[in-house]
C-alpha cells in the first residue's frame, strides 16, 4: 500500500490499462504520426513511453504501419479523463455527452478516436476518420453507468 493517505490513490485504481494506436499511411511521415501520438499520451501519463511499431502491406502493396504503446494503472496519471477534458473544446464534450454511451463496449472499455494532425500541433480534437485510438480498461468495472458517472465527474461530458 503506497503512502499519502489523501484520497487520491484510490482514483488511480480506476483503471487497469490505456493503449493507443494510429495507422501511418505511406503518405505519412511516420515520426509525425508518432509525435502526434506521443503529444495525446503525454497527457495521461506520468513518465516517459515506447511506441510500438509494426508493418504491413495494404490492399495495393503499400506500406502501412501501425503505430502503439499500451500502458499499465501505474503509468497513468490519476486522472487521466480530466487531463483529456481539459483539453477538450466544449463542442468536443458535447458530441461525447449525446454519443458516449455508444464509445464504451460491453466489457467496459471506453474508445475515444482524434484527431492526428491536431494532436501533432499539440490540440486534443474527436475524430471519427483515420484517427488516433484511445482504449481505457477500467479496473472494477463493467457497468456503463458507472463509466458514464466517472466521465461525467472528471468534465469529459457534461
Amino acid at each position: 500500500m503506497s503512502g499519502g493517505g489523501d484520497g487520491m490513490e484510490s482514483r488511480r485504481s480506476i483503471f487497469l490499462s490505456a493503449h493507443f494506436d494510429a495507422i501511418a499511411h505511406a503518405t505519412e511521415d511516420i515520426q509525425k504520426v508518432e509525435q502526434a501520438i506521443r503529444s495525446l499520451i503525454q497527457l495521461v501519463i506520468v513518465g516517459n513511453v515506447n511506441l510500438t511499431r509494426r508493418y504491413l502491406k495494404g490492399h495495393y502493396g503499400n506500406m502501412i504501419a501501425t503505430i502503439s504503446a499500451k500502458l499499465s494503472a501505474k503509468e497513468l496519471s490519476s486522472d487521466p479523463l480530466r487531463a483529456l477534458s481539459r483539453q477538450l473544446t466544449e463542442s468536443d464534450r458535447r458530441f461525447l455527452s449525446e454519443n458516449m454511451k455508444s464509445c464504451i463496449d460491453e466489457d467496459g472499455n471506453l474508445y475515444l478516436r482524434f484527431d492526428k494532425q491536431e494532436a501533432f500541433m499539440g490540440k486534443v480534437r474527436l475524430h471519427q476518420g483515420d484517427p488516433i485510438r484511445m482504449k481505457l480498461k477500467f479496473a472494477s468495472t463493467r457497468n456503463s453507468e458507472t463509466i458514464l458517472k466517472a466521465c461525467r465527474e472528471s468534465g469529459l461530458i457534461l
